[in-house]
């Protein structure tokens, strides 16, 4: 965050607490656009946090809103990098591997696309990059993340066989 927000009276980010668990309480209970609304009105309250932006992602992902999931991920990420997170239950590193890796399925999810598949294959190969080295990313910052890891590694294990080197004959 920025020196400003780091000067807020601490109680600002405690009352929006409740808020969030309320807001978690709905996405639990299916309730979509209850929980959308209220993770949306603590951005209101304070756009500086990256946590409720990563549950908005989440949401978008499972409602195959891939490109406002994406814009969301990567504004956490960002508030992330500088040091913008809100919770203390997690190290800082947990949390941005946590959004890295959640990056990395938004970007699989739009490579497996139809529009992507059946489109231009640079496109695709983009996008399959990205997700790995998001993937990547997220495992580096958390080594315990055996997911992200394999992860990384089986989308990695297709850029490499694009183009197999031939066997030599013996």
């Amino acid at each position: 965050m920025d020196d400003d927000s780091k000067n807020l009276p601490e109680g600002h980010l405690a009352a929006l607490g409740p808020r969030f668990l309320a807001a978690m309480q709905k996405r639990t209970a299916g309730q979509v656009d209850a929980a959308l609304e209220a993770f949306g009105d603590i951005l209101k309250t304070e756009p500086r946090i990256a946590e409720p932006r990563m549950e908005i992602a989440r949401i978008y992902l499972e409602m195959g809103r891939l490109d406002d999931a994406e814009a969301e991920v990567r504004e956490a990420i960002r508030i992330l990098e500088l040091g913008g997170q809100w919770t203390e239950d997690l190290p800082e590193q947990v949390v941005l591997a946590v959004a890295w890796a959640l990056y990395g399925e938004i970007l699989k999810e739009k490579a497996s696309s139809d529009e992507v598949v059946f489109g231009d294959p640079a496109v695709f190969t983009g996008l399959i990059e990205q997700s790995r080295a998001a993937f990547s990313r997220a495992a580096e910052l958390d080594p315990s993340d055996r997911n992200s890891a394999v992860t990384a590694m089986e989308l990695g294990e297709g850029a490499e066989e694009e183009d197999p080197e031939p066997e030599p004959d013996n």
